[in-house]
């Protein structure tokens, strides 16, 4: 007898087996929706979060094959050999080298421009990286970047020449560190420390002035005591670390710190160096004299006249050498790198927006398996009776939906996975952040951990409604499940208080309104799903107006003059005397245009944390801004430039924690810093400035004022403007000239990203409601089949019984949308608070079209929808529903 109910119990369990695998292959549609939920929503938080570990790992590579240094020091007096001797023995570092660097002028396509050539050093440290022919290894050979052979029109083979620009460089009034002459182009390199696509949205917003990366080999350098520009030191261990992981820095800042003990000595070690080699260069006269005074007879009035003088002279040179300003270093890690910020701070972005949107969708599949079931439930409520009474447990009875709800989960999950870590990372890596930066490769990295987790965070949530939904059903003895569900009682709604309305509605409508309050939990997943649905595409349309936006705005609020003009200091009078004498300028305001390092001051409001480069502007003493940039708070508030402090951007001011009254670091171009109060913080959407007067600058660098450019204010229509600039960019004595039109021109197509990022983001919101809209009418017609027969056999023809079922779902859409619209405000402005672009203060505007083209989206995906349930409509049996089901 036992072995009899053993087998009996083995066959029931393959029944049940048998029907929970009919129910997944009988009901394909329900299952669908659930599997591209949960690929959707899988593909996203892995994805997503594999596209910033895949940025990181690129450049992380990238320093790995260039031997990027991994702390970098740059002295006042620069070094010398004892100086990079002393480096290599500190504990903790595995290397270090000196480089030889100087600015230089360079003709490019016909124009002056800026560059700066670097001497290869012998230990292999910032290493271009090599894309074609190869580096160079002698005296006249050098390599330059892809920009440069693009906008020179010069291959591999063809020559070059430069100058050195003595006030650009460290050391004024030394010879120069590289021999002149011709060069021959030997290779094109990417340089390791700057790989911001020149022709991507991050170089044209920065607006900082092209400047051409150019490398020679170690015997370009022209004299053989040349003191080194700078110093790079690379770390024992660093190298096999992620260059963004904790370890990483913390091993790199051990090395900083040992480095910083020996700061002291060396740079008064240097100091003295560099004073007692200026002593006796200057003493090379003196003592040519003062050999001719010793050949002189004793006791001669002229050669005691002559002692003296010596001895004065020899005085007043000591002095003169004493008073020369001592060495000082400045120590910095990767993190002063531009490009190691901007990459770590995209990659923190792109995985918030792996965690955001994944919540979304979990939602989504949340309601879409919860409804599924629920409906399966219902269908099989006297199969589920059947088997109470055959003796089988709530356990066994509950196996069918388990097995349905975690197998299509599963499948979703898996297929997010394969897209999520394979397929987004290409498109994100290969077509968009390729536009970004210039890196050679990318590598595929894939977190199992991730990976597993996101599968089952869908696999539990949705198994975990699905038991959900079969509760309620088998708490139900057998005998009341065995009979079919009564009918919801009808009630009074609402509307129907609304005498002057509901009296005025036809019959479908008055039937309309009570299906609406009749299946509310319905209703408000439908409203739910076009709701999230909008939001998205308002958002995404919204994110690409107010990108597109930022560069016009930026020249019609803020910087409103045509041209930007920058010359060498010396030449500088003679090109302000031309722009004055220019029938077609309007206006020309004198600045000191130079390039800065900002950093919060610890004893500031800021956090004493971040770098952010930036511009550094200086107003001459007696002019003003006025007509050529318009300072104001994001308020509209307007901000005056005074002598009390320096105004610093939007973005710049975010990044560093500032306010009005903090205290700000400035290191300008030639290392030297000094620390200056906010006084005011500026709307500015494109690039990092700081404003500060004359008299501000004086006093805080202790240096003389010394213009180098003009904002220029033409006549004329935008192409007249952009030939102004073209003109100007001709002469010799501008280094770079910058059209505010031809800008604009620029910036919108180099912002496909965006049009692709939009692209992305519309086609999720169109799987979100296709999947929500088509689950839950294609419910709503299998729960009222018997009502839509009856229709049908009243007479209803084929067109009024799809309107009495679709009339319902447009009117939920409609709300649905409504609701959507200004939520997608709302999300516009979240995302945008955690895009945090780098030089990019992008503020939310979501034009009218917008809204249009979001709410025309989402009633075109419902009428899809109900084009695509309308055949189902149509397939009702009217026998088979009206048949009792007892």
């Amino acid at each position: 007898m036992t072995q009899t109910n053993h087998m009996t119990r083995r066959a029931g369990k393959t029944v049940l087996w048998k029907d929970a695998w009919r129910a997944v292959t009988g009901n394909g549609r329900r299952f669908a929706a659930i599997v591209v939920i949960c690929a959707v929503g899988v593909m996203m938080m892995c994805g997503l979060n594999s596209v910033g570990r895949d940025i990181r790992g690129g450049l992380d590579d990238f320093f790995d094959k260039t031997n990027m240094h991994d702390v970098s020091i740059i002295s006042t007096l620069g070094f010398d050999d004892a100086d990079i001797d002393a480096l290599r023995g500190v504990d903790g570092v595995a290397d270090a080298a000196g480089v030889h660097t100087a600015s230089a002028t360079t003709k490019v396509g016909g124009k002056q421009a800026s560059a700066t050539v670097t001497a290869l050093n012998d230990r292999g440290t910032d290493r271009p990286y090599l894309t074609e022919g190869r580096l160079p290894e002698s005296a006249h050979e050098i390599a330059v970047t892809r920009q440069y052979l693009d906008e020179s029109g010069k291959r591999v083979g063809d020559r070059l020449t430069f100058s050195e620009d003595a006030a650009g460089n460290a050391a004024e009034g030394t010879s120069a560190t590289f021999g002149d002459g011709e060069y021959t182009i030997v290779g094109v390199v990417i340089d390791p420390n700057d790989i911001v696509n020149p022709s991507g949205p991050l170089a044209l917003v920065s607006g900082a002035k092209t400047v051409y990366p150019m490398f020679v080999a170690a015997p370009a350098v022209a004299a053989e005591d040349a003191p080194y520009t700078s110093a790079v030191v690379t770390v024992s261990g660093a190298a096999a670390l992620n260059t963004y992981d904790d370890d990483y820095l913390a091993l790199v800042g051990s090395a900083d710190r040992a480095i910083g003990m020996i700061r002291s000595d060396r740079e008064a070690a240097r100091t003295t160096a560099v004073r007692d080699a200026a002593y006796d260069k200057a003493m090379e006269a003196v003592n040519e004299q003062k050999t001719k005074a010793d050949a002189l007879p004793d006791g001669l009035p002229a050669k005691a006249a002559a002692e003296a003088k010596i001895a004065d002279a020899e005085k007043t040179i000591r002095d003169k050498a004493d008073a020369m300003p001592e060495a000082k270093w400045i120590i910095r890690d990767r993190t002063a790198v531009t490009s190691y910020a901007d990459v770590k701070t995209q990659s923190e972005m792109i995985a918030r927006l792996g965690t955001l949107f994944p919540a979304l969708f979990l939602v989504i599949a949340l309601l879409v398996s919860l409804t599924a079931v629920a409906r399966m439930v219902e269908e099989d409520r006297g199969l589920i009776g059947t088997y109470k009474a055959l003796g089988y447990t709530r356990r066994e009875t509950m196996l069918k939906y388990f097995l349905y709800a975690g197998v299509a989960s599963l499948t979703g999950g898996l297929l997010g996975d394969l897209l999520g870590l394979a397929g987004l990372p290409f498109v994100f890596t290969r077509r968009l952040i390729s536009r970004i930066y210039v890196l050679p490769h990318y590598p595929l990295l894939v977190d199992w951990r991730l990976a597993v987790g996101g599968v089952a965070l869908f696999v539990v949530a949705v198994t975990g409604c699905a038991m959900a939904a079969c509760t309620g059903s088998l708490r139900l003895p057998p005998a009341e499940l065995m009979r079919p569900k009564a009918p919801k009682a009808g009630r009074t709604i609402a509307l129907q208080r609304v005498g002057f309305v509901w009296n005025r509605l036809s019959f479908l409508g008055k039937v309309t309104a009570r299906n609406l309050f009749r299946y509310k939990s319905r209703a408000l997943m439908v409203i739910v799903g076009v709701l999230g649905c909008t939001a998205l595409m308002t958002a995404g349309f919204g994110m690409g107006t107010s990108a597109l936006t930022l560069m016009p705005r930026q020249h019609t609020e803020i910087a409103a003059y045509d041209v930007m003009a920058v010359t060498k200091v010396a030449d500088h009078d003679a090109a302000q005397d031309e722009l004055d004498a220019d029938g077609d300028v309007t206006g020309a305001l004198p600045l000191q245009l130079g390039s800065a390092t900002l950093s919060a001051s610890d004893d500031g409001d800021g956090d004493g944390g971040g770098k952010v480069t930036a511009q550094l502007m200086v107003v001459p003493d007696g002019r003003s801004l006025d007509g050529y940039i318009h300072l104001h708070t994001a308020a509209g508030a307007p901000i005056a430039l005074n002598d009390d402090g320096v105004v610093v951007t939007a973005n710049a001011a975010k990044v560093l924690g500032l306010a009005d009254g903090g205290s700000l670091d400035v290191t300008d171009a030639l290392a030297n810093t000094a620390t200056v109060t906010v006084s005011g913080v500026a709307q500015y959407y494109t690039g990092n400035v700081v404003f500060m007067t004359q008299s501000t600058y004086e006093k805080a660098f202790d240096a003389d004022y010394a213009p180098n450019a003009d904002l220029v204010l033409v006549s004329g229509d935008e192409d007249e403007r952009i030939a102004f600039a073209d003109r100007l960019a001709g002469e010799d004595m501008y280094l770079t000239v910058t059209s505010s039109a031809k800008q604009e021109r620029d910036f919108s197509k180099s912002f496909m990203i965006f049009f692709v990022m939009i692209g992305f983001i519309v086609v999720m919101a169109a799987v979100l409601a296709v999947v929500v809209l088509y689950t839950l009418a294609s419910t709503n017609i299998s729960e009222r089949e018997r009502e839509l027969a009856t229709i049908k056999v009243l007479g209803f023809r084929r067109r009024e019984v799809h309107g009495y079922v679709n009339k319902e779902i447009l009117l939920l859409s409609a709300i649905g949308v409504a609701l959507g619209l200004p939520c997608g405000r709302v999300l516009l402005g979240f995302l945008v608070g955690k895009l945090d672009l780098p030089g990019m203060n992008i503020v939310p505007n979501v034009e009218w079209y917008c809204y249009v083209a979001a709410a025309a989206l989402a009633f075109l995906f419902t009428w899809l929808v109900s084009r695509a349930t309308n055949r189902s409509l149509d397939r009702i049996d009217m026998v088979g529903a009206l048949k009792s089901p007892e």
